[in-house]
């Protein structure tokens, strides 16, 4: 690591009379510190109990913490001090780059000379997939972040490697909380455009490029994570309405209109309500057959009609919205890791055929992921291929059980 180069640490079970300049003399005991900043309510600015200590190096940070973390007990509190890295910290120190767009054949010693004139390489992960065919995209960890920076600065958008058209994507590698709050972020943009968005790529294909934010000297600043919570529909027939076509009235029911658009039932970030059932295919109505790519304007009454018949003969949508494929082609997935969403788990699997969509069930008041869910394909032979491979493989650290989804269709009285 540079010299010079600082680092936030986090510090809990402080007391809330004790200011600033208590707590730097107290640190400053047993390390190094630059600077003490304590964490206040943003309505009140009373202390929180909790500070952030900036020290000038990872070496002095060492020494914060040892000394400090459950060792000692300050005046007022009941607990000895949390001392522990900021989030994204320890991640940020290890100078870690994303390099994307490089070519397909590219092997490891070549991306390892191009970076090695900026620095010393302490690792290098050249990302492959299937039959290690290579990704196009790599990480690898500088010694120093002025290593880092001089690559970035020499090479992001500049250089074109041999066999490539279009210039690497240098950019500081993201930290577990940013990825989280991509995926939120995303799926946010998923539920509030589901009528008109361009979606099926973005969801199942490549990230894109531009997602890693910038550095700033302690970390990186991201907005919180806010997890998604699916507004159940309305048990009524009255999507034709909603969507802009002709209801039928051929019940003698008078229509009735609802002032709320598509996008405040699916994806929206309420709680379920009472009395009310999850989403089903209605003819013509908020959730159809229609692909997500779909044109956002109104149905005509044959259009609803027509996709009323086809999700009538076809499995298009489970109980739960997801796009089912043939009899065989669906999978149960389980021990999916924490971290893992939609995208991730049709990434994974996407490899052994056409995935029609992915699943990870996740709880309802937290948002936190359940570790278990679907994965849908065009064929039975694609679910095959999948269960083959991947019940047992091994997967950020669990291994997957992976089987074919039962259809209980056939036991339902309806």
């Amino acid at each position: 690591m540079a010299e010079g180069e600082s680092v936030k640490l986090f510090v809990g079970q402080v007391p809330k009379q004790m200011t600033e300049s208590q707590l730097l003399s107290m640190f400053q005991e047993f390390a190094s510190v630059d600077e003490v900043n304590i964490i206040k309510d943003k309505a009140t600015r009373a202390s929180r109990g909790c500070c952030f200590v900036i020290c000038p190096s990872k070496e002095e940070a060492e020494k914060a913490i040892n000394e400090c973390h459950n060792k000692k007990t300050l005046p007022g509190a009941s607990s000895p001090l949390q001392v522990k890295y900021a989030d994204g910290e320890l991640e940020r120190l290890e100078h870690k780059l994303f390099v994307g767009m490089l070519p397909k054949n590219v092997t490891d010693d070549e991306v390892s000379t191009l970076f090695s004139e900026y620095g010393t390489i302490k690792d290098l992960q050249l990302l492959r997939g299937y039959q290690q065919t290579s990704k196009g995209c790599a990480f690898l960890k500088f010694e120093t972040k002025e290593q880092a920076l001089a690559a970035i600065e020499a090479l992001n958008g500049k250089h074109k490697m041999e066999g490539s058209t279009v210039p690497l994507v240098v950019k500081w590698a993201d930290t577990e909380k940013e990825r989280q709050t991509r995926r939120a972020q995303k799926a946010m943009s998923l539920a509030s455009n589901v009528p008109n968005a361009d979606s099926r790529q973005h969801l199942f294909g490549a990230l894109p490029m531009s997602y890693v934010p910038s550095y700033n000297g302690y970390g990186y600043q991201t907005p919180g994570t806010y997890p998604l919570m699916h507004y159940r529909l309305p048990t009524i027939n009255q999507g034709n309405a909603i969507r802009g076509a002709t209801p039928d009235l051929s019940s003698g029911v008078p229509p009735r209109n609802y002032a709320v658009s598509p996008t405040g039932y699916v994806g929206s970030a309420y709680p379920a309500m009472p009395g009310v059932q999850y989403p089903v295919t209605y003819p013509g109505g908020i959730v159809s057959n229609r692909p997500l790519g779909g044109s956002s304007g109104p149905l005509s009454p044959s259009t609803a009609n027509g996709q009323s018949a086809a999700s009538s003969s076809v499995g298009g949508a489970s109980s739960g919205g997801q796009t089912e494929g043939p009899p065989g082609a669906n999978l149960f997935i389980y021990h999916i890791p924490q971290d893992y969403g939609d995208d991730e788990l049709a990434n994974a699997f996407q490899r052994f055929g056409r995935v029609l969509s992915a699943k990870v069930f996740v709880d309802k008041a937290t948002g936190a992921s359940k570790c278990f869910g679907f994965v849908s394909y065009d064929s039975p032979a694609a679910a095959q291929n999948a269960i083959n491979v991947m019940n047992g493989f091994q997967l950020g650290g669990k291994k997957l059980k992976v089987q074919l989804k039962r259809d209980n269709k056939q036991t339902k009285p309806y």
